[in-house]
């Protein structure tokens, strides 16, 4: 057939007729056959270059086959036109053959050839994806004469490496030269803006800022089109600008053009981001009575608040909802539905799901795994973990810390030490979050001592603590009331730059009230940002430390007694530490009255304090008092020994009971665990 072609000269020469030529080479497997006829029949049509290699890859050709064929004939001296070159560039970009694309063109620079600007776009293609992207701008900028199509290309060059500040100058400039952008660039440039997360810059592109290039952008552009509104939105959504990006919706329904599905999902996940969870139920509602039924990323974000809510029957029917319309097949659906199971702590509905799972990722059995670890279920979690190997799924980092994590805040801190040796006989290496888990469950499970030590071998193994890690440790230094390492700790925290992390200045104001240091922890409170948890710590700072009018007066701060604790009890209303802070403070203030009604909104909600306890160290013993905790040996001495504290305390007038006895029997609960520490250590002391 070639042959025939040949000999009927242009009377068949057509690019149908070489295509049919080229698949037949590549049927036979005659792969360098099909690249010369590439060559001489596609060779000027370099639009079909993409199309020309997907088949050869198809029938098990590799693409470097092509760039050798190239190399052939070139030294065989064929000279090849700018469109030749463009496709072989784009071949070099693809494969990743740097080499032959720097000599393609030294080459060309050695022959005095005139780029035109198919091959400077190759060329900046090729820099920008096989060398470095600073090359890729010294081509555009030595160009004297910059065409649109070179603009366009500079600025894709540099948002696919990542370079969003550069690619947003070239805009600017391009619009000022009034070039113009294409779609495809602006759709680029405006994913970048929430990429960047430079709002300013954003805020330019769609019109609010000072040179309002939006304007300019979308001016500039035929139609308004949907995936260009469809990018902005996105893009504040994506900042958790939802009050900017509603207008934009209205705005673009006032133009015509009508909201898709993409439009409303990135509605419903930018509220998921702000975790305004109550907001992606109504947005719901108006998408659904809009016309729209949820795919499986509005299923998602619907499912996120559904978890944050504990909306679990909610949850339920949106699962009855995934099977009817067959969205089940979606990993990223199953997922999302297997972890409202684990979060609402329905391990048996749990694991019945995964189990009839038809697409399983590492994810999911990930947050199984997860869910077991957590609860303490060691064994269920063992048995997932081998199952999983017996599948052919090789745990990942994620799978292991997770069990890192259930051991330590369980207390087993050698079972969760022994995992992370585990972790590197797997070739895997522990990382931040491995060491973080293990010296968080130390700190919270009162293992002091174990913390500190797991800390320096983190750093001895080189691994670098993150704010998570400062946070555990200063619960440790407030735990043993260490000034001087909290203080240490403090310094690291400026050094490290994890001052500025509310979690850390929280912990710090914590651990300056339990070591007694209130002028420091009112230091770090006034120049932390307020948030619910540092308000919260510094109040109960106060409070621990006998200051029951100072931290009155902080609650008047936040706009009252009753407006803050109404306050608290909305934004966190299963948060047992802010009822306890609000019991402490009424009784405080002798407000019992208050203190039933805290209680029974206690009960009504099922909120129940966490255990809390105190030790002593007495000859290299620990002694632990807790509430509802084991009984002490000494029970009974000790209670002695208090009786007769008290009886002297009040013959000496020291202490006076309250009319009431009945709350403060009920309160001894909480702070009777110190008092009985120190009545052990007067019997032991002598």
């Amino acid at each position: 057939m070639h042959a025939q072609i040949i000999k009927k000269g242009n009377e068949w020469n057509s690019d149908s007729m070489a295509k049919h030529l080229i698949t037949s080479y590549l049927d036979l497997g005659d792969y360098k056959a099909a690249a010369m006829v590439f060559f001489v029949g596609f060779a000027r049509n370099y639009v079909m270059w993409n199309d020309f290699l997907e088949e050869f890859k198809s029938f098990g050709g590799d693409p470097s086959e092509v760039l050798e064929v190239f190399k052939e004939l070139r030294c065989e001296g064929v000279v090849f036109d700018s469109r030749v070159i463009s496709v072989v560039l784009k071949i070099c970009a693809s494969v990743m053959n740097l080499w032959l694309g720097l000599e393609v063109h030294a080459s060309l620079i050695k022959r005095g050839f005139e780029l035109d600007v198919y091959v400077k776009c190759a060329l900046m293609s090729f820099y920008g994806r096989c060398w470095r992207v600073e090359s890729a701008n010294q081509v555009f900028h030595e160009s004297p004469n910059l065409d649109d199509l070179l603009w366009n290309e500079a600025i894709l060059v540099n948002l696919k490496n990542e370079r969003f500040v550069k690619a947003l100058e070239l805009f600017r400039e391009m619009q000022f030269l009034s070039s113009k952008v294409n779609a495809t660039a602006v759709l680029k440039i405006l994913q970048a803006c929430s990429k960047e997360g430079a709002l300013n810059e954003g805020k330019q592109i769609h019109g609010n800022g000072k040179i309002k290039i939006a304007s300019r952008v979308f001016d500039s552009m035929k139609d308004h089109s949907l995936s260009s509104w469809n990018s902005i939105i996105s893009s504040y959504t994506t900042l958790g600008y939802l009050d900017d990006a509603w207008n934009l919706f209205c705005k673009m329904e006032r133009s015509g053009t009508k909201p898709d599905i993409v439009t409303w999902n990135s509605i419903l996940s930018g509220n998921a981001i702000v975790r305004s969870y109550k907001e992606v139920l109504i947005t719901l509602l108006r998408m659904q009575a809009a016309g729209f039924r949820p795919n499986p990323r509005s299923i998602t974000s619907v499912l996120q608040a559904v978890n944050e809510l504990g909306l679990l029957n909610f949850g339920k029917e949106i699962h009855g909802y995934v099977i009817r319309n067959g969205l089940d097949y979606d990993a990223y659906v199953g997922t999302s539905l297997l972890d409202m199971y684990v979060k609402n702590d329905c391990l048996t509905s749990s694991q019945a799901f995964f189990d009839n799972m038809k697409n399983k990722n590492i994810v999911a059995w990930n947050s199984l795994i997860s869910g077991y670890s957590f609860k303490g279920h060691f064994d269920d979690a063992k048995r997932l973990l081998n199952r999983m190997k017996v599948e052919g799924i090789k745990p990942d980092l994620i799978t292991l810390n997770s069990l890192v994590a259930g051991y330590s805040m369980c207390g087993h801190t050698k079972e969760a030490l022994a995992l992370i040796h585990d972790i590197k006989i797997l070739g895997l290496t522990p990382n931040v979050v491995s060491w973080t888990a293990l010296i968080s469950g130390c700190s919270q499970n009162g293992y002091y001592t174990e913390s500190f030590e797991f800390f320096v071998q983190m750093q001895e193994e080189g691994i670098k603590p993150n704010s998570a890690t400062i946070s555990s440790l200063l619960r440790t230094c407030g735990g043993l009331s260490l000034l001087q390492k909290g203080k240490e700790i403090h310094c690291l925290s400026i050094r490290k730059g994890f001052i500025e992390d509310v979690y850390v200045a929280t912990a710090l104001i914590d651990t300056y009230s339990k070591s007694g240091d209130l002028e420091s922890a009112q230091e770090v409170f006034r120049s932390a940002e307020k948030t619910l948890a540092s308000w919260n710590c510094m109040i109960m700072g106060f409070a621990i430390n006998g200051c029951g009018r100072e931290a009155i007066a902080l609650l008047d701060g936040m706009q009252g007694t009753e407006i803050a604790a109404k306050k608290l009890f909305k934004l966190e209303p299963y948060n047992s530490a802010n009822y306890v802070l609000m019991l402490s403070l009424y009784a405080m203030s002798n407000r019992w009255e208050d203190v039933d009604r805290i209680k029974d909104l206690m009960d009504t909600r099922g909120i129940k304090p966490r255990q809390v306890w105190s030790w002593i160290q007495i000859d290299q013993r620990v002694n632990l008092f807790s509430t509802g905790g084991i009984p002490h040996q000494d029970e009974g001495e000790i209670y002695y020994e208090l009786y007769q504290l008290f009886k002297n305390l009040h013959r000496n007038s020291v202490y006076s009971f309250s009319n009431n006895g009945t709350h403060h029997n009920k309160n001894l609960t909480d702070s009777g665990r110190g008092i009985l520490g120190s009545s052990f250590s007067s019997i032991q002391l002598g």
